[in-house]
């Protein structure tokens, strides 16, 4: 079974630009059940990825001490393209899940961007989706015994 099976397609995913602030991704991450957003470009070329833990880690410095104005201003400043992960590594659609996760684990990431070969994003798989194929998978009949 490949990707194209079990990933979250390009339809369904929440997108942004390196140009966009933070504070857009507020709504994304509270109200969406995303964990990664997308950073593409004005041809749908992938360009990196921001994660909530990439959103609190900009953020956790300046919750303490900062007022309620100056964290919305610093996030109205702040562009995502400050705080994504770039570049990004990207499988083909028909990468096998079992490549997908050893690849997760190798390069210890929750998640991989799925691209056509222009690096157009067709989708994203994460380390629960392929949970999911796997514990839905059929097991193989047992051999006997020779």
């Amino acid at each position: 079974m490949s990707l194209l099976a079990i990933m979250t397609p390009r339809t369904r995913l929440v997108t942004t630009t390196g140009e966009a602030n933070l504070a857009s991704l507020r709504a994304v991450f509270s109200q969406a059940r995303f964990q990664h957003v997308p950073v593409v470009d004005s041809m749908d070329r992938v360009v990196g990825i921001v994660s909530v833990k990439d959103y609190f880690k900009e953020l956790s410095p300046m919750m303490e001490a900062a007022s309620e104005q100056a964290i919305g201003l610093m996030m109205r400043s702040r562009k995502v393209s400050q705080v994504m992960s770039a570049p990004v590594f990207t499988v083909a659609p028909e990468t096998s899940i079992r490549q997908a996760a050893s690849t997760l684990v190798e390069r210890n990431i929750s998640c991989l961007l799925v691209t056509d070969a222009q690096q157009r994003l067709l989708g994203l798989v994460s380390w629960k989706d392929l949970m999911k194929a796997a514990l839905l998978a059929k097991p193989k009949p047992a051999q006997p015994p020779a």
